[in-house]
C-alpha cells in the first residue's frame, strides 16, 4: 500500500498517543511512590494539560518560524530522552517537569496533524479522514495498555520508561519520511459557503467548543476517577493498565464506524451517541466495584472521547472556510486540552 499524507499523520499521532495513552493510567501510582497526596496528583495530571494546552496554542506562532515538517521533527527528537529520563528521576518534581515537556511537545505534534488533515481532507470527506487519524488514539492505547503495565510489574518503572520511548520515535520518523505540506486553497463549494454564513457558522462552531469541553471534561475526570478508585481497591498495575486496552478496543470500533459511515449515516448520530456514551459510563463508576464495572465504563467514556477526536473535528473542517479552518481546529484542540485541566483538577 502506498502511503500519504494522511498515513504518515496517524504514524505521528500513534508515536504521541502511544506514549499518553500508556502513561496516563500509571502516572497516578508513579506520583505516589514519590510521597505525592491524591490531591498533589490530581494537580500534577492537570499541569500535565496545562503544558499541552501551552503547546498546542504556541502551535501556529512556532509553525510560522519553522516548517512543518522541521517543528514535526524537532518536537518529536526532543520528545524520546524526556520519556527515557521520566524513569530516572529522583524527586517528584522532576516526574512533574519531564511530564509536562512531553505533554507539551504532544500538543504541537497532535495540533499540527489536525491541522493538517483538515488541509487535506477533501470536500465531502472530513469524516473518513478525520476517523483514520482517530484510530492512532485507540491503537496506541490497546498496544500501549498491554505493553506498560507488563514492563512495570516485570522490570519496574526503570525499563519501561526506556521501552516505551522507542515508540515516541515513530513520530519524527513518520514526520521525516511525510510527503511536502499540502495547503487547502481550493475554492469552497457553494453549500460549503451557504452553511458557513457568518451567524449560523459562528454559533455552531461556540456549540461544539463547548460540547467538546464538557465530554472531555467528564472522560478525563472519569479516566483519573477510575485510577484512583482501582487502587483504593487494591488492583494491580496491570489490572488498571488494562482499562487502557478495554478502551482501544471501543475505541476502534467506533473509530472505524466513523471513518466508514459518518460522511454518509451524518456526523450528528455520531455525536449523539457518543455523548450518551459519555453519561452512561460516568454514572456506572459511581458504584463501580469489579473489573468488569470499569471495562464496561471507560468502553462507554471511549465513546465521548470518539464524538471529541473524529466527529467534532470532522463536523468543524466542513462548517468553517478554508482561511479561519486552522484557527478552528486550533480552538478545537485547546479546549480539549483545557478540558482535561478542569476534569483532572
Amino acid at each position: 500500500m502506498k502511503f500519504n499524507q494522511l498515513h504518515y499523520l496517524f504514524l505521528c499521532n500513534f508515536g504521541i498517543f502511544f506514549i499518553g495513552t500508556g502513561l496516563l493510567p500509571i502516572l497516578p501510582l508513579y506520583g505516589a511512590q514519590f510521597g505525592a497526596s491524591p490531591g498533589e496528583i490530581g494537580l500534577y495530571l492537570g499541569n500535565t494539560y496545562v503544558a499541552i494546552t501551552a503547546g498546542t496554542m504556541l502551535t501556529g506562532w512556532l509553525a510560522r518560524l519553522l516548517s512543518h515538517r522541521r517543528l514535526l521533527i524537532g518536537t518529536g527528537l526532543l520528545g524520546i530522552p524526556a520519556v527515557a529520563l521520566l524513569g530516572q528521576a529522583t524527586a517528584f518534581w522532576q516526574v512533574v517537569a519531564l511530564t509536562a515537556l512531553v505533554w507539551f511537545l504532544g500538543g504541537i505534534g497532535l495540533t499540527l496533524a489536525s491541522i493538517l488533515t483538515g488541509q487535506y481532507s477533501a470536500d465531502q470527506k472530513q469524516g473518513r479522514s478525520f476517523g483514520l487519524l482517530y484510530l492512532a488514539y485507540p491503537a496506541a492505547m490497546l498496544l500501549s495498555g498491554a505493553l506498560v503495565g507488563f514492563l512495570v510489574e516485570w522490570q519496574g518503572y526503570g525499563l519501561m520508561f526506556a521501552v516505551i520511548s522507542l515508540a515516541w520515535a515513530l513520530y519524527p520518523i513518520a514526520a521525516y519520511l511525510r510527503p511536502g505540506d499540502v495547503r487547502s486553497d481550493r475554492p469552497a463549494t457553494p453549500a460549503a459557503k451557504q452553511a458557513a454564513t457568518p451567524v449560523t457558522s459562528t454559533r455552531t462552531f461556540y456549540g461544539l467548543l463547548l460540547v467538546t469541553f464538557l465530554l472531555q471534561s467528564v472522560a478525563y475526570g472519569s479516566r483519573m476517577g477510575i485510577t484512583l478508585s482501582m487502587t483504593s481497591l487494591s488492583f494491580s498495575a496491570s489490572a488498571i493498565s488494562s482499562t487502557s486496552m478495554v478502551v482501544g478496543l471501543f475505541s476502534i470500533l467506533f473509530g472505524l464506524a466513523v471513518s466508514a459511515w459518518s460522511d454518509r449515516a451524518g456526523r450528528k448520530l455520531f455525536l449523539l451517541v457518543g455523548t450518551l456514551g459519555a453519561v452512561f459510563g460516568a454514572l456506572l463508576l459511581l458504584g463501580g466495584t469489579r473489573l468488569w464495572h470499569f471495562w464496561l465504563a471507560t468502553g462507554l467514556l471511549s465513546a465521548g472521547q470518539m464524538a471529541t477526536g473524529a466527529a467534532i473535528p470532522a463536523l468543524v473542517t466542513g462548517l468553517l472556510k478554508p482561511e479561519v479552518l486552522n484557527d478552528g481546529l486550533t480552538r478545537l484542540s485547546a479546549i480539549n486540552r483545557v478540558a482535561g485541566i478542569v476534569g483532572f483538577v
